[in-house]
């Protein structure tokens, strides 16, 4: 399944670990998506994920349905870790 980067912005402080959790529960039992890795920084109110999807619509479906807002939603083309990188 192909792989999406998403940005997301929430006001400082407004999203707490509990909702976190929950959406990444979410993730985790669901059909379509499924969760890849995530960075947050909620006191900052910045949420940037990568999470496998069929396709961009379906991605930003489960967000609008999470109620998570969404900056951008972009296919990841290559992907690198310890500065090996693969294509995706």
């Amino acid at each position: 399944m192909p792989k999406f980067m998403s940005s997301h912005s929430v006001p400082a402080g407004a999203m707490k670990r509990e909702q976190v959790d929950q959406m990444a529960q979410a993730a985790q039992s669901d059909g379509t998506v499924r969760p890849y890795r995530s960075f947050l920084n909620l006191a900052e109110g910045k949420v940037f994920c990568v999470m496998e999807a069929p396709n961009k619509e379906a991605l930003a479906g489960w967000f609008k349905k999470m109620s998570m807002p969404c900056d951008y939603i972009i296919p990841v083309e290559l992907e690198g870790e310890q500065g090996t990188i693969k294509n995706t």
